[in-house]
């Protein structure tokens, strides 16, 4: 029989259920929308104001398979994926800020650079895999425990075009009719991969109450099964993960491209079971030689006792995070088990808590301690421009590896180089507070948005070709 604080939070995937409020009296504001709150609730009052059925159910194939968005498709991505993106940001609080790494700066430029070669990558990519279905099927591979073919990268793709074409509509260098066609290419790319990799029809977690089952069946007995009591090594455990998480966030100069939570699998016994990935090791950035003989990526696998950590919702966010009310679950753990995969591609296998602890806690802790020094002495461009590869590159890195064509497309496509506008972008940072101020307060301004729509009479065939 399950307690009455386990049903209390399994009701939140009854379809009647309209969540809980997890930033109570905050709203999401977007020009033709009503305002709207977080969670459940946001998507449902989100989803009946939508032109499309593109966010109001799950997609077949045909849809995805469609060469191109109509305008309203298009126009109903600017205003879920929007949400979407306020949805998860309002949650992560202070996380975007940092003391070290100048994090805004770099998030900028790398939106700026995304937007503008982004289209191209994809466009190459689709052609070899043989168009949208091989997209698709792209997507698929990575239902595997420690794999970058993962929802936050998908996701990243999706938005991250979005946010640089709204830098350059602030900026006033770009209309909302222009560069219609590469913002088609940007979405259909990640609308194909978000349907290949979640495999339940929709595209991002908000529209399923928060779930991330992004794991093949075979994949998710296998986890769920392995997890062990923690009664004798709790401690250990924690103390890993802990420290994956902290190195996972070095290496990606200190954002979350490092982690990924997949979940909930729910047990008999009401208890939630999340996957979570931690990626240690990243050959193409060179400040991650700290962490030379480590694996590739840990998973850690943990059950949380439903009743011991009082849970009313738990939401797997689309960028990797789990979020739950009340915020504490990690006291809730009781069971868990550690997988490692040694390299991106090898088979993930399962070591004990004890011998993961003995054979890699000190050079975690190590390399992360290194990796800090290395930043701690970088000038602040460089670590501007570094931070901002993390995000255009190390965005679409794993896709282009999956395919055996980085080396190809790093040396064709100069694929570590800025484009010229967006290196004039770089001494706007700082310019009246651009980075910190203006762009933020334009994002979600109604009356002056950067996620402005695509009018209704712009050519779908309409790029941009002169500047002038």
């Amino acid at each position: 029989m399950q307690t009455t604080i386990a049903a209390e939070y399994l009701k939140r995937y009854r379809p009647e259920d309209d969540g809980v409020r997890f930033m109570p009296g905050l709203e999401f504001n977007l020009a033709g929308l009503p305002p709207l709150p977080d969670g459940i609730l946001g998507d449902k009052v989100l989803r009946q104001n939508l032109r499309t059925a593109l966010f109001k159910g799950p997609l077949t194939e045909s849809t995805i398979l469609a060469p191109q968005h109509s305008i309203d498709e298009l126009n109903d991505i600017m205003q879920y994926f929007p949400w979407n993106f306020w949805d998860q940001l309002v949650l992560r609080a202070t996380e975007g800020v940092s003391g070290l790494i100048p994090r805004q700066e770099y998030e900028l430029l790398s939106f700026a650079n995304a937007w503008l070669r982004w289209p191209e990558f994809m466009l190459d990519m689709q052609h070899r895999v043989g168009g949208l279905e091989g997209v698709v099927e792209l997507g698929r591979r990575g239902r595997v425990p420690g794999s970058k073919i993962n929802m936050l990268h998908i996701w990243c793709l999706g938005i991250c075009s979005l946010l640089g074409r709204g830098v350059f509509l602030i900026l006033g260098q770009e209309k909302p009719s222009e560069h219609v066609a590469e913002l088609n290419t940007a979405m259909k790319f990640w609308e194909a991969l978000a349907y290949g990799h979640r495999a339940d029809g929709y595209l991002l977690g908000s529209q399923d109450r928060y779930t991330q089952r992004n794991l093949d069946e075979q994949w998710a007995t296998r986890l769920v099964g392995s997890v062990d009591s923690l009664d004798n090594g709790a401690s250990d455990f924690r103390s890993l993960m802990a420290a994956a998480e902290l190195l996972a966030f070095y290496v990606h100069f200190d954002c979350r491209l490092g982690m990924m939570d997949l979940g909930p699998y729910i047990l008999d016994n009401g208890n939630p079971v999340i996957v979570r990935n931690a990626f240690l090791r990243e050959e193409v950035y060179p400040w991650a030689e700290p962490c030379d003989g480590l694996p590739y990526a840990m998973t850690f696998v943990l059950e949380i006792d439903a009743e011991r950590a009082a849970i009313e919702e738990l939401r797997c966010i689309d960028i990797g995070t789990l979020m739950t009310k009340p915020y504490d679950y990690v006291s809730g753990i009781v069971k868990g088990s550690v997988w490692v995969r040694d390299e991106w591609n090898s088979e993930p296998r399962q070591v004990s808590v004890g011998e993961a602890r003995t054979l890699w806690y000190e050079q975690i802790s190590d390399a992360s301690l290194r990796i800090f020094n290395i930043f701690a002495r970088t000038p602040r461009r460089h670590l501007i421009e570094q931070g901002a590869f993390v995000y255009c590159v190390g965005m679409i890195h794993p896709f282009l590896r999956e395919l055996g064509i980085y080396d190809e497309i790093r040396d064709e496509y100069r694929l570590w180089d800025f484009d010229e506008r967006v290196s004039r972008v770089y001494y706007e940072l700082d310019r009246n507070q651009f980075a910190r101020v203006t762009v933020p307060t334009k994002l979600f301004d109604p009356k002056d948005s950067a996620f402005a729509l695509v009018p209704g009479g712009a050519g779908l065939w309409r790029s941009k070709y002169a500047y002038v």
